[in-house]
């Protein structure tokens, strides 16, 4: 810098120049406009934000409305009991809400310590806070530290979702900004303690653990009220990033996280020293790892009672809300309610004991259930099910009959690899993920209701261990195809109680057929047992007598019973498929029990139990009531839903006829060793697929379905029959049931007659008949017009004598010939070697009547035997054949010579006359032409008077029994 005398002059001279000047004036008027403008912008900043905060503010839910009682419950399921069974839950709902006086102080104080040390002295916001985590952002350039309160953290998990939808900064301001505001108005209208109540019923603490409650109960085993001070500080230590403090997964960074908490505590007096010592020396993740191994070795699925409950929770809610399936769903895993089920575990026991005894099938199956996900070279994903694997092993193996049925879990995997190996050698992809899964078979479904009231007191969906919850429950939702268990509901039950016929009405078995002209076969093959009633048609399950029984009801009648006992699988013949045929049960075949669908052992059960009821049918009950959180009552099955579907006449019919199956029908293995009176009706499917056994006894009824998944033939069996009758036994034993309980008193309106079998009407001369009851109101008026009737010997066959021991009389019906359509005469119930004839026995002649036997040996023949009154003339006659000639015709062992006739006259006793014959190079003699019958006598009853015999050919035709 210069300070010569010039360079003075030179300063001086700019200072005081105009262009200076005029330079520092632009500048000094440039920075007022900058001035005015950084104020400008100041106060417009301002306004904007201010008019930002309010728009947000506005915007804000208002107080009033918003909600900050923590949603999304357990849902507890009771036994009949009060215990609890199950706790359903979802994520979000795995809540159960506890008061603050349950909840230990050491587990508030831990809770205030590390997340809002000021929460009992600020109103909502914590300016501190604030201040302290700016400054620390702004000197360390961190803003890892948050200063919400408790209060705001309740309203940020409450009203705003945790956060979950913000995308963007803003997001996140607008929703700290109303937070911030809401805080301070929450803390206006609630306490610190109901504040700090909801708070620690609403946090999450990993694991779906909503609330403290749960999480003690999930890490510790143990209630809330129970936790000691490490406990909570652990507890309290999750809050903040649950899924890095999970102390399951990550223990040792709970442990430190522990240990912050304990360290806060301390520092704000909450504990002594001793007690911090205390606790950092306890081992608390050593237990929380003990607790999650049982339960991680203990998965707790579902059980099948259990899944119907939920599964009729969500067709009831639907109803009553109308929701949809996956709103009514949601609302059961989220909505808290209590849920009191009527099933009676002890018997769930013995069911479950029963159908799990592998001692009762010998060398059980696999059922294989097998998919396959594969990536192609193109990178598309192709998903394969076991029906693929089962086309592929139907096309490889020849074998049109192929299923996902293996004799072991060996063959049934070496099946899945070879399936997958080619699957893998065709597409040339890559394998993703294959899932296999086996089950016993055959496998089997049980329902036990009581049916007094409706309850459900236990259900098997299947055999074996379950695996899934809410998977296949074969006892609700696996219809499978009734078999002959459909007579007594399609069949007799129409019948009966629209008087048409009672146990006296008979039918004929015989050949029938479908009206597509099918013949209908009787299970033991194609012969007939002729006239039987309905009781013998029920005991014996006679499937022409069933036919013939719902064709006299016609099967739209016997389609509105069905309807009326609750079955919901049945075709009424709205559907029809893309090929045009008609679905519907309404059918003949509905009598064995043919449906399109099939019918489940829910329903069948609930179907018998309206017979073992008298005729009323009850609603099947899972559960007596259904409580909301708040403790209303939304659903009271404690007065069950009823119907009367049939007369208690009908009702009792039917189970006289099911008695007989037990006692001496197709049920006999069903029988209970115990005594208690039962009936009930076997099913068996074409194929044998299917075997079924559903029956009563004074306290129970119950179904059970024995087969294979996937349609396979079963040897004839009756296991399931026995396993009825032992669940039943233990039952009986374990409730000391009375064996002189009955299933149903006999009602008024049942009276005994006897009825013609040919005819069903009030018999008369000459017709069979069936004894046994019917309801008064369907005894018919009229009297059979009488049939012809004829008394045979049981001995011969024969017409009988008066002299023969051992007879009976047979009603003769009057048919035509299906082939010739000639008329014929056919001995009603006679046994097979005794068809009609009008011959007399010659084993016991009558008196005064005497037989003339004969016998001929090789090479030609004598007149046939012959009964004759005592006086007559008989005349035999002998014929040689080509090539012989008579050798000795005997009369009582006496030799008349080789005549070819012998006359006997004035017939005192029997005769026995025996010819013989020799061979003969001679042409024989040929016989004497008979003389005009017409002029002549026969043999049959000559009783002209001749006087002695003749060894010479007489001109008598030969007997019309000869050759």
């Amino acid at each position: 810098m210069g300070y010569s005398k010039s360079e003075t002059i030179s300063k001086q001279r700019k200072l005081v120049s105009k262009s200076q000047r005029a330079k520092r004036k632009v500048l000094v008027n440039a920075f007022k406009v900058v001035l005015v403008l950084i104020i400008t912008f100041i106060i417009a900043g301002a306004g904007v934000c201010f008019g930002m905060v309010k728009g947000i503010l506005d915007n804000a839910p208002d107080i009033d409305s918003i909600n900050i009682v923590p949603k999304g419950y357990k849902t507890y399921i009771y036994d009949q009991d009060g215990n609890i069974t199950r706790e359903i839950a979802t994520i979000g709902s795995n809540r159960e809400y506890v008061y603050l006086d349950e909840i230990p102080e050491n587990l508030i104080n831990a809770y205030v310590a590390i997340e809002d040390e000021r929460f009992w002295k600020h109103n909502g916001i914590d300016v501190k806070g604030i201040f302290r985590v700016a400054v620390r952002g702004l000197t360390s350039g961190q803003f890892d530290q948050g200063a919400s309160t408790i209060t705001q953290q309740l309203i940020k998990n409450a009203v705003f979702d945790v956060g979950l939808y913000e995308t963007t900064f803003i997001d996140k301001l607008e929703r700290k900004i109303q937070e911030q505001y809401l805080a301070l108005e929450l803390e206006k209208k609630y306490s610190k303690e109901q504040i700090l109540e909801l708070y620690l019923n609403t946090i999450y603490l990993g694991r779906s653990a909503h609330g403290v409650q749960s999480a003690s109960k999930m890490y510790f085993g143990k209630t809330v009220d129970q936790l000691t001070l490490s406990e909570c500080a652990a507890l309290a230590g999750i809050t903040k990033n649950p899924s890095a403090y999970d102390p399951v997964e990550f223990p040792e960074n709970s442990a430190e996280r522990r240990e912050v908490v304990l360290n806060k505590m301390l520092e704000l007096d909450y504990i002594t020293q001793a007690e911090y010592d205390e606790a950092m020396a306890d081992d608390v993740y050593g237990r929380i790892a003990t607790i999650a191994k049982i339960e991680q070795e203990n998965p707790s699925v579902y059980t099948y009672y259990e899944d119907a409950i939920i599964d009729q929770l969500i067709k009831d809610f639907m109803e009553i809300y109308g929701c949809t399936e996956e709103e009514a769903g949601m609302m059961i895993y989220t909505g808290g309610y209590s849920v009191y089920s009527v099933q009676d575990m002890e018997i769930q026991k013995i069911c479950d004991e029963v159908i799990n005894d592998d001692s009762y099938v010998s060398g059980t199956k696999v059922g294989l259930d097998y998919r396959l996900t594969i990536i192609d070279e193109e990178k598309e994903e192709h998903h394969y099910s076991m029906e693929n694997m089962i086309t592929y092993f139907k096309i490889t193996t020849g074998n049109d009959k192929f299923n996902n049925i293996f004799e072991s879990e060996e063959a049934a995997r070496t099946a899945a690899n070879e399936y997958k190996e080619h699957i893998l050698d065709e597409t040339g992809g890559t394998l993703i993920t294959e899932s296999f899964s086996i089950s016993p078979q055959p496998q089997f479904a049980f329902t036990i209701m009581d049916q007094h009231n409706g309850y459900v007191k236990a259900m098997v969906g299947g055999k074996g261990e379950k695996k899934v919850d809410r998977g296949l429950n074969r006892a609700t939702n696996s219809p499978r195809q009734p078999g002959s268990t459909f007579k007594v509901l399609a069949a007799y039950l129409p019948l009966f109680d629209t008087d048409q016929g009672g146990l006296a009405t008979s039918f004929e078995d015989e050949e029938y057929k479908f009206a597509d002209g099918q013949i209908v076969h009787n299970w033991w093959g194609n012969t007939y047992r002729g006239y039987n009633s309905v009781r013998k048609g029920i005991a014996n399950s006679m499937n022409v007598l069933a036919v013939k029984t719902i064709d006299l009801v016609t099967p739209d009648v016997a389609f509105t019973y069905l309807q009326s006992l609750g079955f919901t699988t049945l075709a009424d013949g709205t559907n029809v498929t893309s090929d045009g045929l008609v679905l519907t049960d309404i059918t003949q075949s509905a009598a064995l029990g043919g449906l399109t669908y099939g019918v489940t052992t829910h329903e069948l059960c609930a179907a018998y139990a309206s017979i073992a009821n008298g005729g009323v049918y009850t609603e099947p009950i899972l559960y007596s009531k259904v409580v909301d959180h708040d403790g209303n009552v939304i659903i009271d099955n404690t007065v069950p839903k009823t119907r009367v579907v049939m007369k208690e006449t009908t009702a009792w019919q039917l189970i006289e006829g099911m008695r007989s199956v037990i006692r001496e029908g197709t049920g006999g293995p069903a029988r209970m060793e115990t005594g208690i009176d039962c009936g009930g009706k076997t099913g068996t499917t074409s194929s044998g697929y299917d075997v079924w056994f559903s029956g009563m006894t004074p306290y129970y009824t119950a179904t059970i379905w024995m087969g294979y998944d996937y349609n396979t033939s079963m040897n004839s069996t009756s296991i399931h029959e026995k396993m009825w009758g032992d669940i039943m036994d233990k039952i009986a034993i374990l409730e000391e049931q009375s064996t002189s309980a009955v299933i149903m008193e006999r009602p008024a309106g049942i009276v005994t007659v006897e009825l013609c079998q040919i005819s069903n009407l009030l018999p008369e001369d000459g017709c069979p008949t069936t004894k046994d009851y019917m309801a008064a109101s369907a005894v018919p008026h009229e009297k059979c017009g009488g049939h012809e009737y004829i008394e045979f010997c049981l001995d011969s066959n024969k017409v009988a004598t008066e002299n023969c021991p051992n007879k009976k009389k047979f009603t003769i019906q009057i048919k035509e010939d299906k082939d010739t359509k000639e008329e014929v005469k056919i001995v009603l119930g006679a046994p097979e070697e005794l068809v009609y004839t009008e011959e007399v026995c010659d084993l016991h002649p009558a008196s005064g009547q005497f037989t003339i036997h004969t016998e001929a040996g090789v090479g030609g023949s004598i007149s046939n035997p012959v009964t004759v009154e005592e006086g007559s003339t008989v005349t035999v006659y002998i014929t040689p054949s080509a090539g012989y000639t008579v050798n000795d015709v005997m009369v009582n062992g006496t030799s008349v010579g080789a005549v070819t006739s012998y006359t006997i006259t004035d017939v005192r006793a029997d005769v026995t006359i025996t010819a013989t014959f020799k061979k003969t190079t001679a042409p024989p003699t040929p016989p004497t032409p008979p003389p005009d019958p017409t002029t002549e006598a026969t043999t049959e009853a000559t009783t002209e008077a001749t006087t002695e015999a003749t060894t010479e050919p007489t001109p008598e035709p030969p007997s019309p029994g000869g050759e």
